[in-house]
């Protein structure tokens, strides 16, 4: 034993440096589920149980209004989704997609003439939406001043526009309603 003391004396010491460190170190964060896109999603396309998985986080960085598998089945996304990214209520077609605008906003859905303008759109995107009357009276005239919440996907025919979903008053909704009937509606984004 005396001639293994040198041996024995560094293993006591790597075993106590050992439980010091252990002693020390934080405690392993707790972790939480959180549904996220399995790979990347087009903007109006329904989620089908393979276009979701979950992954362990730290409750910290779980985003409000993260949503669980069984509510995001068969929710449609509202804009393009990157794999990994977390669903949440905001991000998916439903009441509270116009949750935290003021009270009396609506989603109302619009079409535009040209789809490659639409392209060019973004979820939060301020525009200004135009009616196009061709008539003796002014050319255009702004119907409202909304702001982009959903682009639902557009097809490969972009022959009959596209279709822009924006948060809007009652009220400019209706006159969207109206103009769309008798006009050609574009848009302008706004700063």
């Amino acid at each position: 034993m005396v001639r293994h003391r040198r041996l024995i004396a560094a293993t006591l010491a790597a075993a106590a440096v050992f439980c010091l460190a252990r002693v020390l170190s934080p405690p392993e964060p707790e972790l939480v589920s959180v549904v996220v896109a399995a790979r990347d999603l087009a903007g109006g396309a329904v989620i089908g149980a393979g276009d979701v998985r979950t992954v362990e986080v730290a409750p910290d960085v779980v985003p409000t209004g993260a949503l669980d598998a069984q509510a995001a089945v068969g929710a449609s996304v509202t804009a393009p989704m990157r794999a990994g990214e977390p669903l949440t209520d905001r991000r998916v077609l439903g009441a509270a997609l116009i949750a935290g605008y003021p009270a009396g906003t609506v989603a109302s859905p619009v079409r535009i003439e040209d789809a490659d303008v639409v392209a060019l759109l973004r979820p939060g995107d301020r525009i200004d939406l135009y009616a196009a009357t061709g008539d003796s009276g002014p050319a255009t005239r702004v119907v409202a001043n909304a702001v982009v919440v959903m682009l639902p996907r557009v097809g490969t025919d972009t022959g009959s526009g596209a279709l822009v979903v924006v948060a809007v008053t009652a009220t400019e909704a209706a006159e969207i309603a109206q103009a769309s009937a008798a006009s050609v509606l574009s848009v302008s984004l706004r700063g």
